[in-house]
């Protein structure tokens, strides 16, 4: 493992049209638990092909398996009726809409699409993965693809620590391990560096602005 884990930026844009995507494209029974289950599946196998997932959402553990943490927020908030709306639910609810069954009945809510998916915001290689996720776990119920998910390295190094009840950080470096493509592994790395350097310019520069801004302040 090395010095530094992987880290990487949620792109929430990303994360509500790989969520229409899904729901445009006949994926069944489209609940809260399954669309983290497809998104966490489709995330791992981007990452393990080529070197970065495609939300970049940062994933913990819990009961159910992995779950993408921000995009799992989100559709809480989707689903909860009571939610006060904020810009971020606007924005999803463009491409999504949560479907509750006739009267309401449904104990579980689903994700349907609103609109197509907008796939200008992913890469050839995302787009072939999602419907490689489509295309193989999309009929699963979503009770099959958390036994799954059970079953895979990084949920059981996480979950090892994690007490009852309670939900653990997931780290992306947890997902490779010896059957991976060591390519693939050291594209990570070198990417990480370039992360961490853009990271590090972009700190410079809002610390020069508010030096700045307190030198004009003073004067």
């Amino acid at each position: 493992m090395p010095d530094k884990s992987l880290s990487f930026r949620f792109n929430l844009e990303k994360a509500v049209n790989a969520l229409a995507y899904f729901a445009s494209k006949g994926v069944s029974d489209l609940t809260t638990l399954k669309a983290a289950k497809l998104l966490y599946l489709a995330d791992r196998r981007h990452l393990l092909q080529h070197g970065r997932p495609i939300t970049g959402d940062q994933y913990i553990a819990m009961e159910l398996g992995p779950v993408p943490e921000g995009t799992y927020q989100l559709i809480t908030r989707l689903v909860a009726q009571d939610e006060i709306d904020d810009l971020t639910k606007a924005r999803a609810l463009k491409h999504l809409k949560v479907y509750r069954g006739f009267w309401g009945t449904l104990k579980y809510p689903l994700l349907q699409a609103r609109q197509p998916a907008d796939l200008a915001v992913f890469s050839d290689s995302e787009i072939a993965v999602l419907d490689e996720t489509i295309a193989e776990y999309g009929k699963q119920p979503a009770r099959d693809l958390v036994d799954l998910s059970h079953e895979h390295r990084a949920y059981k190094l996480a979950d090892a620590d994690r007490s009852p009840g309670s939900s653990v950080a997931m780290p992306y470096d947890y997902f490779f391990d010896e059957d991976t493509d060591v390519r693939v592994r050291e594209l990570a790395e070198e990417q990480q560096e370039d992360r961490d350097f853009a990271d590090a310019l972009r700190k410079a520069g809002r610390a020069a602005l508010s030096q700045r801004d307190r030198t004009a302040t003073a004067q």
